[in-house]
């Protein structure tokens, strides 16, 4: 499973992969696993990305990563897990979002 984070303050985004052994989305969308690291390298690579690459991590197996899904009427929440190939946390939103939600 692809799983991208861009909330670069999570203790559980490294190089833009998370690292968390599950995963929560919530009824809203929101990634309920989500933990603020204040300490963590904030910036916005998004201002640079034509000038420096910037440093992703691999992703991981699906097989060692339990995503849980309560976002209701969800296209990919089956019986409370998400079935989606990928999946990816926005940003931009003060709580990480859950971009990947799609209603059936």
């Amino acid at each position: 499973m692809d799983l991208k984070c861009r909330k670069t303050k999570c203790k559980y985004n490294n190089g833009f992969t998370c690292k968390a052994k599950s995963i929560t989305v919530s009824e809203k969308t929101e990634c309920d696993t989500y933990e603020c690291d204040s300490e963590k390298d904030t910036r916005d690579t998004s201002r640079c990305m034509f000038e420096e690459a910037p440093a992703y991590s691999p992703h991981r197996e699906k097989k060692s990563l339990k995503v849980g899904c309560s976002a209701t009427k969800c296209l990919f929440n089956e019986n409370g897990i998400c079935i989606a190939n990928g999946l990816t946390i926005n940003a931009i939103a003060e709580n990480p979002l859950c971009m990947t939600y799609i209603k059936q």
